[in-house]
This record gives structure tokens, sequence and C-alpha cells, in this order.
């Protein structure tokens, strides 16, 4: 037992701070995971600022931190269960997976990875086996290292870091780069822990895996650049990216080729039938110059490769549309004349059926009914039965993961007992706040009841409690409403996501 509450019951994790463990909150009643540091790596002080930092993180890709303490001199966190395996665990019983598959995880934790950035946190020990999943599938990051305590490095370690400069941003995105070649490769991009000044760029990916498209080899090395400045920007430019390669818009087809000798379409003529240098050519944006430039070597422009994005060329700079856009506005019109008719023919149907009488005798209407419904909005047509949605189709871009929202019913306790549900309320004001576009005065002042409720929880008195969350909830939707507080961030999707 640590702290006379959490149970040790499986160790799942061990590395150089110390072992992780599936453990048992007899107090909340549910599993979570226990983090013993090793004894001497931290001070509890020094633990419970990392946990305080942690906690700043609210985030579908990040797993919640729920407590904090010290064991006989062994400082502990404690942090939500993820009954799912770690990258590092899918890579040894799968080996290389899909290309969409790797986008998609690496896409995800690039999201957490941005979010811990963004307050200010890093990493510093990205590796494979710091991706887990839940149990419902999403992958969240684990395993954040402790600023301070230094360990040795690894084949993920940035060269800067392993030439002891301290873990930044660009040293996670590096580590990232490193996880996703060894997912798609099945092998690392560097055998060795790294050393200072490496310079040596690794075989793409597409070296060892022939379906790698070139987008993501060119990503890929990019976060693999010894360089720290030449690496991408952060950790959501990389996840964008990784969803246009995962889901590729569909490329235009190449224009006919011209006849020798025949003049490009578009082109403006000059004197004696030469075209005109600088006037934009087909297919190219309005702000070009010219013609584009040949590759090196003189040779012609090589088609884009299998998963290159598609790149959507503008309308001419003339504002005449292509023969697409002549085609859809005769479309456009054909069935606008249509419904014309059919609302014309509805008119004339009717007044054809109405019978003059000398007296004014109110007679039944009749009622019309309409076997063929025109397209239009759905909307517009009343019906007294429930629309029934239907399944949308396949997403064209990678799905976002979102929180649970959940009613909670007189007597019913969130998953993890009021105290995490507490923690994790606290923990969104907090991080509205740090985020500086909420009244720190209004901030300070909800901590001070949210704690004032968990007090009253832990003395057993429920009621009270209940009552003081509402009240809270009620002062912040009311200052939303005031502007003290924004409608969108960490807090509001917390006020979304809970109604008592």
């Amino acid at each position: 037992m640590v702290a006379g509450r959490y149970r040790l019951d499986e160790r799942i994790g061990h590395g150089p701070m110390g072992e992780v463990w599936r453990g048992y909150d007899t107090r909340a009643d549910w599993t979570v995971a226990v983090k013993l540091l090793r004894s001497g790596a931290a001070t509890r002080e020094v633990l419970q600022r990392h946990a305080e930092a942690v906690a700043r993180v609210i985030h579908p890709n990040v797993a919640m931190v729920l407590d904090v303490g010290d064991e006989d001199g062994t400082p502990y966190l404690v942090t939500e269960f993820l009954g799912g395996e770690s990258l590092g665990e899918e890579l040894a019983t799968r080996g290389p997976l899909p290309v969409t598959e790797v986008c998609d995880l690496v896409g995800q934790a690039a999201a957490g990875l941005d979010a811990a950035h963004r307050v200010g946190v890093v990493h510093g020990q990205v590796n494979p086996d710091s991706f887990r999943r839940a149990g419902s599938g999403v992958l969240k990051v684990v395993g954040f290292g402790v600023a301070g305590i230094a360990v040795p490095p690894t084949r993920y370690t940035a060269p800067e870091q392993a030439a002891g400069r301290p873990a930044e941003t660009a040293a996670d995105l590096y580590a990232l780069g490193c996880v996703c070649y060894e997912l798609l490769c099945g092998r690392p991009p560097f055998e060795d822990a790294p050393e200072e000044g490496r310079t040596a760029e690794p075989v793409p990916p597409s070296g060892h895996r022939a379906e790698v498209p070139a987008e993501l080899d060119r990503l890929v090395l990019s976060m693999l650049a010894a360089d720290p400045a030449a690496r991408p920007s952060g950790g959501e430019p990389v996840r964008r990216t990784l969803a246009a390669i995962a889901r590729p818009r569909p490329q235009t087809p190449p224009p006919p080729a011209a006849a020798p000798g025949a003049q490009p379409a578009g082109a403006a003529t000059a004197p004696h039938g030469a075209p005109t240098h600088g006037a934009p050519t087909h297919g190219a944006p309005p702000h070009a110059a010219g013609p584009l430039p040949a590759p090196p070597g003189g040779g012609p422009h090589q088609p884009p490769r299998a998963g290159d994005t598609a790149v959507y060329d503008a309308l001419p700079s003339d504002g005449r549309g292509s023969g697409s856009n002549r085609k859809l506005f005769v479309q456009l019109g054909v069935a606008l004349a249509v419904i014309a008719a059919v609302t014309v023919a509805f008119v004339v149907w009717g007044g054809s059926k109405e019978t003059p009488t000398a007296a004014p005798t109110p007679t039944p209407e009749p009622t019309v009914v309409i076997t063929e419904i025109p397209t239009f909005e759905p909307t517009t047509l009343p019906s007294s039965t429930p629309q029934v949605p239907t399944p949308s189709a396949e997403p064209s871009s990678l799905q976002e993961t979102a929180q649970p929202k959940a009613t909670l019913s007189s007597g019913a306790v969130p998953q993890g007992g009021w105290s995490a549900w507490l923690w994790a309320f606290e923990n969104s004001v907090t991080a509205q706040k740090s985020v500086g576009d909420m009244n720190p005065r209004l901030a300070d002042k909800a901590v001070k009841k949210i704690r004032k409720a968990a007090k009253s929880f832990e003395r057993n008195h429920e009621a009270q409690g209940r009552a003081q969350i509402k009240e809270v909830m009620a002062e912040l939707r009311q200052a939303q409403s005031r502007g003290e507080v924004p409608s969108s961030g960490p807090l509001d999707g917390f006020l979304d996501d809970w109604r008592l």
C-alpha cells in the first residue's frame, strides 16, 4: 500500500527514474497508475512542482495526473490508468504498422505534445513507450520527465540534449521523428545513442519501405534534422501534415498535351505570335510571374508521386471560370427552371380544382398528396415523425478525440471519485487563467470554492458539496456572458462536458 490508499498490483514498467505499477485506489474504487521514483531521484518539492506543471496540460491525448506524494522517502505520482498497449509494445508484437495508421497515431502523439508545449511543459524523454492507448483506443502521452533529473541518452535523444543542453520543444519533436521512423520501418533511424555534433542524415523511410510517400519522407527527415532550428516549429504543424498525408485530396488531372508548335491555352500573344513573358499560363496561380522554373538539370517537371498533397490551381486572373464551372452554372440554371416549372404546375393544378359556388358554404379543402418530392432542403418539409440521422460518409480528415459528456444525477459519483473530478475541475480553471484570457481574480475565487467543495465531500457532506459545485459553475457561466471567461478553451470544455 502507498499512502494507505493505493494498492500496488502489478509492475508494468521501469526505467532510469523508477518503476510504474498498475494500482488500485481503495478510496475512489478505480484502477490507477502509480509511478515510484527511485530513491534520491527527486525531492517531494520537485515532484510536486512537476505534478502541478503536468496537471496544467488538459488534453484528450495526455494522461491526467491525479495525485502526488511521498511514501517513506520515495516520491510517487498517480495518473489515470491506460489499459491499452504502448507504441513500443505494439511495434514488438506487430512490426511496422500501416502507413495510414502511423500517420494517425503519430498525429495524436504530436497533438498531445503540442498541448504540453503550449503551457511550457517539455517531455524530455520521448520514446515509443511514452505513448499508450486508453481502453477506447485513444493514444495518450505518458511518462513526462522531471526537470533537473539527468538520464542517460538513448537513441531517441536529440543531439543538442545529449550534448548537455536542457530539453526543449525541438528535442521532443526529434524524438517523435525517431518514433515515427521506427513505426514505419521497424528499425530506428540511428542504432546508437546520439553524439554531439551528429550531422549524418538517415536513409529516408522509403528506402526501407517503398510505399512511404514522398511527403512523409520529407516530414520525418525534417524532424530528424541535426539543427533544432530546421525542425518543425511545433506539434500542431506535424499533426496537420500527417492528416493531409493520411487522406490526401484527389489530384487534378493533367491538361491535355498540346500539339507540336501549338500555343498553350490561355497564354497572351505578343507581336509576331510570340508568347508574352510574365503572363500567367493555364493552371498557374494568378500571382505567378511566369512559367514555373524547371528543376535542376533543365529537365521537364516530374509528375507528383503517390501520396503528395494535391494543390488546387486558382482561376485565371481574368476572372473567367473553366469549362467545368460553366457546366456547373448551366446545371444550376436547369435545376432552377425545373423547380419553377413544378411550382407553377402545382399552382395551376390546385386552381383548376376549385369550383365557384353561389353561397359561401364552407367545404372541406382537398388534401394534396405529393408522391414525389423535389430535392429541396429537408428542413423545409414538415414531418410528424422524428428525423433519424443517417450514418455519415467516410471522414475526410483524421478523427479527433473528445472527452465524454455525462450528467451526474443525485447519488451518482464520477469515475475516479469526487476528489479526482474536482482536481480536473480546478486544473481547467488554472489552465484557462494561465492562458491569460480569464479574469484572474475570478479564477482564484473559483479555485477557492472548488476546494471548499472538495472538503465537503471529504466530510461525506455530499449535498453541501453538490450545492457548492453548482454555485461555482453558475458563476462561471454568468462570467462568460459578461466576457470575463472565454467561450472556448479548457474551462469551457469542462463546463460543457459535465452537468449536475
